[in-house]
């Protein structure tokens, strides 16, 4: 699966696009991030409790936000292409 980050989220990877282990959903996919980049983009894909996505990240698959598809329990493919946004604000 690829996996791409934008803005300052690159900073904390220290990449821009990756191929990542296959995960089954957002959820897995949030966590495994997680435990391969650190607790930066940690504290901003998730809630505090891990339980939810962070309200500062923005998640597309294939081009769809997951908020419309499931949430943190949308559903992957091996083939699908996850991009990875932190919310910007300005004028």
């Amino acid at each position: 699966m690829t996996v791409k980050f934008f803005a300052y989220l690159r900073e904390y990877t220290n990449c821009k696009i990756v191929d990542f282990p296959y995960q089954e959903d957002i959820r897995k996919l949030t966590q495994a991030l997680s435990e391969t980049y650190g607790n930066r983009l940690r504290e901003k894909l998730l809630t505090p409790d891990g339980t939810d996505l962070g309200e500062e990240i923005i998640i597309l698959v294939n081009g769809r936000h997951v908020e419309h598809l499931g949430g943190i329990d949308t559903k992957l493919l091996p083939t699908d292409t996850v991009s990875i946004f932190p919310v910007v604000a300005g004028g």
